[in-house]
């Protein structure tokens, strides 16, 4: 039996992806991992428990994962825990902030070390997911240290998409990384919409945030120009989009767009169940969740003709160039309009989404476990 610590800090009150990915590995971990004790380390802001069969053991602390002090400092908390709780044979980093003494070529290090990535958003796009140009560059010279650190002083990096791992190759071999994709929780596709619609209209669906690189400017372009068209239909954006109030004032579309905030699992579920279409715009990702929980659902879904979005749509979903309202607006025409195509769409989606389920994601995952386990401690020759 080892001891795996799991670094789950990233569990927020906003149920954003990287939250996500940790609250349902979690319990899937757990339930197939029998042979070995885990402890969770949550941070002391949010103390939602985790759904659960059984009992687990957490331990919160009051230090962020993402941020200067856990990178230069973390390490501290991290043997504090050790030593109250016992010592790690594994310390999993779900999220690829990773404290500087926490790393395998440190003959003190005192157990293996496995990182997830999600994505190089803060190195390659900083300026697009910051309000200002001052907090942009200041992210992205502390994550091109933070990351590249995460990457080189993990034992096994597991990365959530083929492009996320073949950016990663330009620090560390890929004989050191595996691609572990996320999964779609049962309820998704056992949902049912409710007899009660939310709206009168049928109406869009999108999830995302007001940082540019979601993109949700060109949905809104887009929709105001079909809905000249289809003189009919409403936009529900999920997600923190006050920032985008002005957009959609200009679009002329004010009285034809609501939005939810952020919204509980069952409540995106009833969002979802009842919509016309999905719509995932967004330039960059580490992987693209959302498009995989509206097709279990059997919404038609449009991703931008980027990876991995392309990938994770396949067939199953239609493309759109990131930059053309126009285009856009025609799908969204032709999912409206055409009853065959939203049939379609919906019977693949649901088939698609079929391929990612968190179990298989956790069976994967806990494979790296034992491959890092039953390998010899790394000693670093180089100096």
């Amino acid at each position: 039996m080892a001891r795996i610590y799991l670094d789950a800090r990233n569990i927020t009150a906003e149920p954003a992806g990287v939250a996500r990915y940790a609250r349902c590995l979690i319990p899937e971990l757990v339930a197939q991992g029998k042979d070995h004790e885990f402890i969770v380390i949550r941070h002391a802001s949010n103390r939602t428990p985790l759904e659960l069969d059984g009992p687990l053991k957490e331990v919160f602390i009051d230090r962020p994962i993402d941020n200067l002090s856990n990178f230069l400092f973390g390490s501290r908390s991290l043997r504090q825990v050790f030593a109250t709780n016992g010592p790690a044979d594994l310390y999993h980093d779900l999220f690829h902030i990773l404290p500087r003494g926490a790393a395998r070529a440190n003959p003190g290090a005192p157990c293996k070390v496995v990182v997830t990535l999600h994505d190089f958003v803060w190195i390659d796009h900083a300026r697009d997911s910051q309000s200002s140009w001052l907090s942009a560059k200041t992210i992205e010279i502390f994550a091109r240290s933070a990351i590249p650190h995460a990457l080189r002083a993990a034992d096994h990096v597991i990365s959530i998409s083929e492009p996320t791992t073949a950016r990663a190759t330009a620090y560390i071999d890929a004989e050191r990384i595996t691609t572990i994709p996320h999964g779609v929780t049962p309820e998704f596709f056992a949902h049912t919409a409710s007899t009660t619609r939310a709206f009168s209209e049928p109406y869009v669906v999108a999830v995302g945030n007001d940082k540019r690189y979601k993109n949700l400017h060109l949905l809104i372009e887009a929709f105001a120009i079909a809905r000249k068209k289809l003189t009919r239909g409403h936009l529900v954006l999920i997600g923190n989009c006050k920032g985008l109030d002005d957009a959609i004032a200009q679009a002329g579309i004010s009285e034809h767009v609501t939005r939810t905030g952020f919204l509980s699992d069952e409540a995106l579920r009833d969002a979802l169940a009842s919509a016309q279409l999905f719509v995932f715009p967004s330039l960059v990702e580490g992987f693209g969740l959302p498009i995989l929980e509206a097709m279990a659902m059997g919404v038609p879904t449009l991703v931008c003709d980027l990876e991995p979005m392309r990938t994770i749509g396949a067939d199953a979903a239609l493309r759109f160039s990131p930059h053309d309202a126009t285009a856009l607006a025609t799908l969204i025409e032709r999912v409206f309009e055409d009853e065959s195509l939203h049939t379609r769409l919906a019977s693949a989606g649901r088939a698609r989404a079929s391929e990612f389920r968190w179990p298989l994601t956790a069976e994967k995952t806990l494979a790296v476990y034992e491959r890092v386990l039953s390998t010899p401690q790394f000693v670093d020759t180089s100096s």
